[in-house]
């Protein structure tokens, strides 16, 4: 029996019939060629989420009009005929799965760089995006004009390269949004001022598409809610939905936010699932036209309930779909413990920010698809490897190890597996991070590995097994701050908190070091009364953390009334009293009752060097090499899983 029957159940879109109600929203990942054109890795990258099961897919923005519509390197290009070819390959590989294909067309307007055009970005109107921050030149009416024909003749163009569909990008603050929206067009003629004049544009490139291309599909990814003052507002964006109806757009996509709107078009972790729905119901009230909503879906359920409760007709994946292709087939399977969950890290958005290609912390093999290697040759002899250390990246090791065909005995010295990921799961909104470690610990245990909890390895455990291989997964351990007065009576660390060894309630609260960790420690114990202060030596806290969650969570440390000393450092600490230099040289005192050392971990890898001398096939990962997050972790224990695969007996 299919699970999530409402999910699962068949539809139509302007007369095309979908397998079911999910669809892979578009996603830039930076895979494609420096010339606009689809790479193989593109291909795979598209290939593995269709065969995943999702019923439509759209592909990631194409850009209409060089170079000033590009909003970044390695993106796709529908500027002209040449590119049709390449993307026949990649629309033929997603219908071959039977999911439906469509291509977003695209002008990224003045939320772009001369850096990466070479022009200066053109508008609406001369107002610069507060986040690029690069006044653009206003379009003149002719320039308008040209531009709609262009997306109409790129929507030509798919139609050529056998794409179900299109899809307008009117959202996110890019070119048809900025018309749309009065926060960033103060045009005074026919395409500015009213909102029949804002709509203009987006209506007359729909009707040009419908007259240009009749069986092509369209959909309009259009932002409901700017979330800018002056901006998009419902009210509005519902007249236009229904004006775009009329137009005959087959599907309206529902989205927000734009660069400047903060945390809402990419959301950190602290967002509840689906809190934007209620907008996509607004919508679907509004009009007959099918409608696509969505917005941090995790979990099957939340999405059955989306279209069960008739809020939209289809429910948009997107950053669930970069952790785990496989999400809609293992939830029609009702196999909801086997998908591999997104953590809500945004290490993908990062990624992007930084024009890198875009890279998923729980999945190792996301834009490497087409080179993974899977089922194991059962006929060869079966190597024998130990893999010490029940962290993300002995358990990652674990895994595909044994789905390789390896015998593998997993040594964890702790009575529960998880490492440190149990403690990374504790601070407030990385609820998540427990979910990807009950995932691993799920897999683990349903496999054929032997499993040795409250098991320290050995030099003896290597003479009694005699693997061919070892894994050294031992993780880090707390770095202690070198600090005068340091005392185990009052000073503690962030591992004592998160583990509730101390309790902290009512207290005056030193926390040394304003990394991640220190930063979430404090996070953590806002609510109990105490009173916290953190002393970072660099200009910034959380430096290295991805801006959305850190933005997030600066929030909740002002909003929580931490105190924070920046360009300091903690001199000596003593019962009652810190010692702290501030900047240009000035020492203050802090009356404190307890002082929690976040000075980051250190590898624990002595065993290593150990088991070194006595076995030629030993090998280091994770922490316990060079601590760097749960992302290299899963990389190191799957990648090493795969080169003993290539390599075995030899």
């Amino acid at each position: 029996m299919v699970a999530y029957s409402h999910l699962f159940s068949p539809t139509r879109i302007g007369g095309k019939l979908v397998k079911n109600r999910l669809v892979m929203a578009p996603m830039l990942t930076g895979f494609a060629g420096l010339d606009g054109e689809v790479s193989s890795s593109l291909i795979d990258y598209y290939m593995e989420r269709a065969l995943g099961g999702v019923g439509t897919v759209i592909v990631e923005a194409a850009c209409i009009d060089l170079p000033a519509g590009l909003e970044t390197f390695h993106q796709l290009r529908l500027d002209h005929p040449r590119h049709i070819t390449s993307l026949e390959n990649l629309s033929r590989s997603i219908s071959k799965y039977g999911a439906r294909s469509f291509l977003q067309i695209f002008h990224a307007g003045r939320q772009t760089s001369q850096f990466i055009t070479g022009v200066q970005p053109v508008a609406p109107s001369a107002l610069a995006c507060p986040v690029t921050r690069e006044v653009p030149r206003e379009l003149t009416v002719t320039e308008i004009e040209d531009i709609s024909e262009r997306f109409v003749r790129g929507a030509g163009y798919a139609a050529m390269a056998g794409f179900d569909g299109v899809e307008l990008h009117a959202a996110h603050g890019y070119l048809i949004n900025q018309f749309l929206s009065p926060h960033s067009n103060n045009r005074n003629d026919r395409y500015g001022g009213s909102l029949d004049n804002r709509m203009r544009l987006l209506l007359d490139i729909v009707k040009g598409i419908k007259s240009n291309s009749p069986g092509l599909l369209l959909s309009v990814r259009i932002n409901i809610d700017d979330f800018v003052d002056g901006g998009l507002v419902p009210e509005e964006s519902l007249i236009i939905c229904q004006q775009m109806e009329e137009a005959g757009v087959d599907l309206i996509h529902c989205s927000v936010g734009t660069y400047e709107s903060g945390l809402t078009s990419i959301e950190p972790s602290s967002y509840p699932e689906g809190w934007r729905i209620y907008l996509s119901e607004q919508v679907k009230n509004a009009v007959n036209v099918p409608v696509v909503g969505g917005g941090m879906i995790r979990n099957p359920q939340a999405a059955e309930e989306v279209i069960a409760k008739g809020q939209a007709d289809f429910v948009f994946l997107g950053r669930s779909l970069l952790a785990d292709p496989l999400w809609p087939v293992k939830a029609r399977e009702g196999r909801i413990q086997d998908i591999r969950p997104c953590i809500s890290c945004n290490n993908c958005f990062s990624s992007n920010s930084k024009g890198l290609a875009v890279n998923c912390t729980v999945n190792p093999w996301l834009g490497n698809e087409g080179r993974k290697l899977s089922g194991a040759n059962r006929s060869v002899r079966k190597e024998r490897v130990d893999v010490i250390g029940g962290g993300p990246a002995g358990m990652q090791a674990a895994i595909s190890l044994d789905k390789l065909g390896f015998a593998v005995s997993l040594y964890e010295r702790q009575e529960h597996l998880g490492g440190l990921l149990n403690l990374a799961s504790r601070p407030p909104h990385k609820e998540d991070i427990n979910k990807l470690s009950q995932y691993l610990i799920r897999q683990v245990e349903s496999s054929e590995i032997n499993i040795h909890l409250n098991t320290p390895y050995a030099i003896s455990t290597l003479s009694d097994n005699r693997p061919d291989h070892i894994i050294v997964a031992t993780g880090s351990k707390p770095r202690i701050p070198q600090i005068d007065g340091w005392d185990p009576g009052f000073c503690c660390s962030v591992e004592q908190v998160l583990q509730q060894e101390v309790i902290l309630k009512g207290k005056r609260i030193l926390v040394i070091g304003g990394g991640r960790s220190g930063c979430e420690v404090a996070d953590y114990l806002i609510g109990d009364d105490n009173e916290s202060t953190i002393v970072e030596m660099d200009r910034f806290l959380a430096a290295t953390m991805e801006k959305k969650n850190r933005r997030a969570l600066m929030n909740r440390l002002e909003e929580g009334k931490v105190k924070r000393l920046l360009s300091a450092r903690v001199l000596e600490v003593h019962p009652g009293q810190a010692s702290i230099k501030i900047e240009h040289g000035q020492i203050v005192s802090l009356e404190i009752d307890t002082v929690i050392g976040a000075a980051g971990f250190t590898p624990h890898n002595d065993l290593f060097f150990q088991l070194g001398q006595h076995h030629v096939s030993t090998f280091l990962i994770g922490d316990a090499y060079q601590v760097s997050g749960i992302k290299q972790a899963l990389d190191q224990g799957e990648m090493l899983a795969q080169h003993l695969y290539r390599t075995r007996g030899r």
